[in-house]
């Protein structure tokens, strides 16, 4: 029984680089759309916008720009797996001061365990953990940074 659940962590672990992908060109796609229409697309800046300043946010028309760059960058860095870390950091702070300026107050208008499971429910804290997570494990192997990394190892021996 032993040697069963050993192949099979071992098998498994294998095959971990398939989640990852399919994570990075999720996030990797959504995150390039919503940053390009948040720039391009004029109701989706106005609302940008409008809550940059609603939440006191200093700069809001710098900002306004600003956010969705960063997004539309990170989103294409997460998607090739390029600087998968520093884009997954640079994601997860824009999803836990977007949680902490504009979100958390839409939760806290519930009381008790109403307001973990609310708060639980928002798409930021996916987001945000997700990013944790990719900025821990890396990108996997199907991965510009790992290719590099690889042909970086070899030419070192």
């Amino acid at each position: 029984m032993y040697q069963f659940f050993s192949k099979f962590g071992y098998k498994k672990r294998q095959g971990e680089w398939l989640p990852i992908l399919l994570i990075r060109i999720c996030l990797g796609i959504f995150f390039i759309l919503s940053g390009f229409f948040k720039v391009f697309h004029s109701k989706q800046h106005t609302a940008l916008l409008e809550t940059l300043q609603k939440a006191h946010i200093p700069f809001p028309e710098f900002n306004a720009y600003l956010v969705p760059i960063l997004e539309f960058t990170g989103g294409i860095l997460i998607l090739l797996g390029l600087l998968c870390s520093l884009a997954s950091l640079m994601l997860f702070a824009i999803m836990i001061i977007a949680l902490v300026t504009d979100r958390i107050a839409s939760v806290a208008l519930h009381g008790g365990l109403m307001t973990l499971e609310n708060f639980l429910y928002l798409p930021e804290v996916l987001y945000a953990l997700m990013f944790l997570w990719l900025f821990f494990s890396g990108p996997g192997k199907v991965s510009l940074d790992f290719s590099y990394g690889k042909k970086k190892r070899h030419s070192t021996y």
